[in-house]
């Protein structure tokens, strides 16, 4: 192949992002002429890097779409949620207070 991968950025789409309980999910479709130097295992974000994909941090190369070998699906885990355990009142938002009416000062 004798164009460099970094020449097929305007020609790789990004699927929007989807979740589950614990992670966010993408894929990502490279142009079938970079299909034959995609590497077969699991990239490593340098890897995936020097294809010319571009995404934030956190997402981790965890498959390829069998059907369709330039498909490469992506997921990084979705940050802790921090429920306020009941009873905690602390922890609780204060009740809103009504304003005071002019009938409340005489």
């Amino acid at each position: 192949m004798d164009q460099q991968p970094i020449q097929h950025i305007q020609h790789i789409t990004y699927s929007t992002k989807y979740q589950d309980a614990t992670y966010e999910y993408r894929h990502v479709v490279l142009p079938s002429q970079l299909t034959a130097i995609v590497p077969r295992h699991l990239l490593a974000e340098h890897e995936w890097r020097s294809l010319g994909l571009q995404q934030s941090r956190g997402w981790i190369h965890y498959g390829f779409y069998a059907p369709e070998p330039n498909v490469l699906l992506f997921r990084r885990k979705l940050p802790p949620q921090n429920p306020v355990p009941e009873g905690d009142a602390a922890a609780a938002p204060a009740p809103a207070r009504e304003a005071p009416t002019i009938s409340t000062f005489m």
